[in-house]
């Protein structure tokens, strides 16, 4: 059986009687109805909006612009992003580290045939696998050049099995390989005409060339200045027979 009472209305009766008058936000609607005993009046009421809560005192909220092109509300770095930094600087062997490792062609980790993020299980196992190919007494190679490997195989275990020698040997590695990866970038963007310009080189007279001392001739230049006397000498010869022993006529 459906209940006779009514939940509670969201307006207030006010009686006609009263002389008070009732002031609140919103709008007035009002409702006159006749009955028998006499009139009332309907009002709804709808309370004005709240007044704008304060920050405590001591927090700023003002907008706070890292640079010109990028902000950032607050007066701190949001939790995430100081997070991020120390995930960045714990990682030792993110991508692109271990990607400039991997790079590199003699490197230790090359000659195991594993990556540079390898653990030590992996090397482990690449030690061993290598250990039986390279040994004197199981190898298929020459004796000299597998001896050789092996201790080279030796050394390189002792290195990547310690975390501080890996990790020093790591930093080195990565460091020749930027030097080589800027080296290429450098050589792609230097112009050749620059180039030319820094490796000209003047070239000297002939006296600076020779710094004073007579040219040495060759064999050629030899024959075509005996061949010079002598035509002088034989026209000097001629001009004298024709001036002192020629007969007149």
């Amino acid at each position: 059986m459906a209940s006779a009472t009514s939940p509670p209305a969201p307006f207030t009766f006010i009686s006609s009687n009263q002389s008070t008058e009732h002031r609140t936000y919103g709008r007035w609607l009002t409702t006159k109805q006749r009955r028998r005993h006499g009139s009332f009046q309907v009002c709804a009421t709808q309370e004005g909006p709240s007044k704008r809560q304060r920050a405590p005192p001591g927090v700023d909220t003002r907008i706070h612009w890292e640079n010109e092109d990028e902000g950032w509300v607050g007066g701190s770095k949001s939790q995430s992003a100081q997070e991020r930094i120390k995930a960045d600087e714990k990682n030792l062997l993110d991508e692109k580290f271990s990607d400039l490792l991997d790079s590199s062609a003699d490197s230790h980790y090359q000659f195991l045939g594993v990556s540079a993020t390898a653990n030590l299980e992996e090397i482990k196992a690449a030690y061993r696998r290598l250990s039986k190919e390279y040994h004197p007494d199981t190898t298929t190679l020459p004796i000299r050049a597998a001896s050789e490997k092996f201790m080279k195989l030796k050394e390189i275990y002792d290195v990547l099995s310690d975390e501080e020698q890996r990790r020093f040997y790591d930093w080195t590695l990565a460091q020749e390989a930027a030097s080589r990866e800027a080296e290429k970038m450098r050589i792609k963007l230097q112009d050749p005409r620059m180039l030319e310009i820094e490796n000209w080189e003047s070239v000297p007279d002939m006296v600076d060339r020779l710094g004073g001392r007579n040219m040495e001739l060759s064999d050629q230049a030899k024959s075509a200045l005996t061949f010079d006397i002598l035509i002088i000498i034989f026209s000097f010869c001629c001009i004298i027979y024709a001036i002192f022993f020629k007969e007149q006529y």
